[in-house]
């Protein structure tokens, strides 16, 4: 699909898709998310101006007024529920190997490795806690790959990292406590879908 745009429809497209890519990385990094009010707003709002599928409007809306109320106070006690805490509901995966190989640290975070080692970027553990395989960090990662002009090595990342990205939309799908994460979900499995078909 992308060889048959023009190179104006290309750099256009490539910006939206670093744009989703930041979108996520931003939700899904718990350290991002205390300073994140401004440039999520900032980041709904071209999203909602150029929708990938109309009917995530309600979800983006939803977002939006929540980030308006309450800045990100109620995103980082929601990613919290989620994602960190060890009581109530089943805690929703954030690493390929627990959707690979039903671990933390397995196979997927070697294959990830070796990919981000094609690459300049390296984790910083001062500022970032979890490794390569977190999901968030992918997602920034792969905007990074974009913005530097590194399509392949981030179609490769995409490929590897993609049903697990798709098993992380099923298990907040799943959770009955989960509000703003749902609307996160629903938005990242159209955008998958998406990257999906024009990385073919």
């Amino acid at each position: 699909m992308i060889q048959d745009l023009t190179p104006i429809e290309r750099e256009n497209l490539t910006n939206a898709r670093i744009l989703y890519y930041d979108f996520f990385y931003g939700l899904f990094v718990f350290e991002m998310l205390d300073n994140r009010g401004e440039v999520l707003k900032q980041q709904l709002q071209v999203i909602s101006q150029a929708l990938i599928d109309e009917n995530l409007l309600e979800n983006i809306q939803h977002l939006q007024n929540e980030v308006s109320t309450n800045n990100t106070k109620r995103f980082i006690e929601e990613h919290s529920k989620m994602f960190a805490l060890p009581f109530g509901a089943k805690q929703v995966g954030m690493h390929l190997s627990h959707y690979y190989e039903n671990c933390v640290g397995g196979d997927s975070l070697l294959k990830i490795k070796a990919l981000v080692k094609q690459s300049d970027v390296r984790v910083d553990t001062s500022l970032f806690k979890e490794t390569e395989e977190h999901l968030g960090f992918i997602c920034g990662f792969i905007s990074y790959l974009l913005k530097n002009n590194q399509d392949e090595l981030a179609k490769e990342v995409f490929l590897l990292a993609k049903d697990a990205f798709f098993g992380l939309c099923k298990e907040l799908q799943e959770r009955r406590d989960s509000d703003l994460y749902l609307d996160i979900a629903l938005i990242l499995e159209s955008f998958l879908k998406f990257e999906s078909e024009i990385i073919k």
